[in-house]
């Protein structure tokens, strides 16, 4: 129980993932052809996030500070010139200090169980990380962009606090013939 008021206050404590998001507003209706910074960039605005453009022509990304505080990186796949047909927003952070690795995996594995909506993972430099891909084969409602970035940013404080600042599990209680 005291676990839960912890977790409570630490949600409470974080700002919320999106700005002013008018989820009412008629442009949230529009069919966004592809991604590009020029489709992507309002969404971000909209919802309150701030945003920088990393990468190059060949391999367009944007970093991004959401509303929460919250950043990631968009990086847009698929290309043809300026229309992208995917993205892919990831979060990566450093392993905590005194998790180990298989701590760390099965903490993750565990937040994958609870929460289908993005796919947490161990990077293959060892590094704890975020992500969702979308696709825009056949277009992405631009309302739809905007409810995947809010809740990716609240997936991001969701995943720091169980995974990442989770406390250390306590070694196994060893039995009296040990």
């Amino acid at each position: 129980m005291a676990l839960l008021a912890v977790l409570l206050a630490a949600t409470a404590a974080q700002p919320p993932a999106a700005g002013p998001f008018n989820a009412a507003a008629a442009e949230n209706r529009q069919v966004l052809p592809s991604f590009s910074y020029a489709t992507v960039e309002p969404v971000l605005t909209q919802i309150g996030a701030r945003f920088e453009r990393a990468g190059d022509a060949e391999r367009p990304a944007l970093t991004v500070t959401f509303a929460n505080g919250r950043s990631a990186a968009i990086l847009f796949g698929s290309c043809q010139g300026t229309a992208c047909r995917a993205i892919s927003i990831q979060a990566v952070w450093n392993p905590p200090t005194g998790a180990g690795a298989a701590q760390l995996g099965g903490a993750i594995a565990a937040f994958n169980q609870r929460y289908a909506f993005s796919r947490a993972l161990v990077a293959a430099d060892g590094r704890p990380s975020l992500q969702r891909y979308l696709t825009a084969d056949y277009g992405f409602i631009r309302g739809n962009l905007a409810v995947n970035l809010i809740v990716f940013a609240g997936q991001i404080d969701r995943f720091v606090i169980e995974v990442l600042q989770a406390p250390a599990a306590a070694p196994p209680a060893r039995s009296p013939s040990q």
